[in-house]
């Protein structure tokens, strides 16, 4: 396998680019890595895969036109099929009135300590393992598990046609599972996001996911309504990536959010959720580890977007930076959410005297973004909590709820925020105890 190098790889695009089209400036952005992983099902490894990531982007402007153009091939007809379509295609282009110009260079907080070399290079038998025990101990208690062990260590690179230049590595492991019992009632789901694969403790998720798959089994009705909940991290994250997903700035200002407040004002300063709790991004911070720039090498420093419950931030682009004489947020992905003093989502069920305890959320979809309302199902372990206690398991729910709202009802958090599995990004959450939180209708959905 040939070894690539990110800024190499930048620096020799950034020069064909100004030898096809010198009047042109450029960003490339170039992600060089490698991800293993091992699936596992219906008693056996079902797959095991290895493979290369390589992705290469070309942005490319001339004046206020601009297109860009990706490649994963890096031989020289490659590269040069790569410029010669991004400068066509950004000649073709209409003249784009919010276009900024591509950044020069910049200086950056110091890298995260986010990457680990045995994560980067783990063995298959590592995985294999991890496996066997999910298998062995889900046979001994007669219930099915599937699941998926990802591994990955990725060079992200930034550079532009006016000097600037930035790199950052990292790793990351993911195993998730869900547990099934044989009857088709219970369903159990545990998981856990690291920068280390050390860090990840395969017999705990495994027990967990068990133990709410035959916890679960042969669930009781339950009627929609309002009902006090303890959410565990994993729907907490569920639930937050919507909310931060709509800390736009532009769209406060221009009246389109739940952020703005009229006139052109917004709602920064006002307290919008539990006083007790904070959101904020740091790529310092280890429990949410990233790089310290984004995609377009805008520099990623802290950001309180709440803090003890007050809006501090919301999030600006560079062109509407421009407009409002503000700072540039940059794009984040790492969210931490704090704020509790519960030792665990335990503490925080012997709060409740009618509620329900939730695992986690699935195939959430916005229903009304002006007020950030989203609407999904519950899934893989609906409890009923009486006095204080678990008593059952309940049907399934479609919840429709907004993620701000949820927080504003907060009672209580536990202490330790952990990192979940994401989509996107890294969130570290609490479990969180809220009020008046909206089952709209029951889901047949195991």
């Amino acid at each position: 396998m040939v070894a690539y190098d990110g800024n190499q790889l930048a620096a020799d695009l950034l020069r064909r680019l100004k030898s096809k089209a010198p009047e042109a400036e450029g960003r490339v952005n170039v992600s060089l890595g490698r991800a293993q992983n091992t699936r596992f099902a219906v008693g056996e490894i079902t797959t095991s895969g290895d493979t290369d990531a390589t992705d290469l982007a070309l942005s490319v402007a001339i004046g206020k036109r601009h297109a860009s153009a990706t490649t994963t091939d890096l031989r020289r007809e490659g590269l040069d099929a790569l410029v010669e379509r991004a400068v066509t295609m950004a000649k073709l282009a209409p003249e784009d009135p919010e276009y900024v110009p591509v950044l020069g260079a910049a200086s950056y907080p110091p890298s995260p300590d986010d990457y680990d070399d045995a994560t980067a290079r783990p063995s298959h038998e590592l995985r294999a393992r991890a496996a066997r025990t999910v298998l062995d101990d889900a046979a001994k208690q007669k219930v099915v598990p599937a699941g998926f062990f990802e591994t990955s260590a990725l060079t992200r690179t930034v550079a532009t046609s006016r000097g600037l230049s930035a790199s950052h590595r990292s790793s990351f492991a993911s195993l998730t599972m869900t547990v099934r019992t044989p009857d088709g009632t219970g369903s159990g789901w545990a998981g856990a996001e690291a920068v280390r694969v050390g860090a990840i403790d395969t017999g705990t998720l495994a027990r967990t996911a068990i133990d709410k798959a035959i916890r679960s089994r042969q669930p009781q009705s339950l009627a929609p309504g309002d009902y006090t909940v303890v959410l565990e991290p994993s729907a907490v994250g569920d639930l937050l990536s919507y909310l931060v997903w709509a800390l736009d700035a532009r769209a406060a200002h221009e009246g389109r959010s739940f952020f703005a407040k009229g006139k052109g004002d917004t709602k920064l300063g006002q307290p919008l959720i539990a006083k007790a709790l904070s959101l904020r991004s740091d790529p310092l911070d280890p429990r949410t580890p990233g790089a310290t720039f984004d995609g377009e090498g805008v520099p990623l420093r802290k950001t309180d977007w709440f803090d003890k419950g007050v809006l501090r931030a919301l999030s600006f682009s560079r062109y509407w930076a421009q407009q409002k004489q503000a700072e540039p947020s940059g794009s984040h992905g790492t969210f931490l959410l704090t704020g509790g003093d519960a030792v665990s989502s335990g503490a925080l069920v012997k709060q409740v005297k009618r509620g329900l305890l939730v695992t986690r959320f699935w195939y959430i979809r916005w229903l009304s973004p002006r007020d950030l309302t989203v609407t999904g199902l519950t899934r893989d372990g609906v409890f009923l909590i009486e006095n204080g206690e678990v008593t059952r398991p309940v049907n399934n729910f479609r919840f429709n709820q907004s993620p701000l709202e949820m927080l504003a009802n907060c009672r209580a958090a536990t202490a330790a925020s952990v990192r979940v599995p994401s989509w996107g990004g890294s969130f570290a959450v609490p479990a969180v105890l809220s009020e008046r939180f909206h089952m709209a209708s029951v889901s047949a959905a195991v």
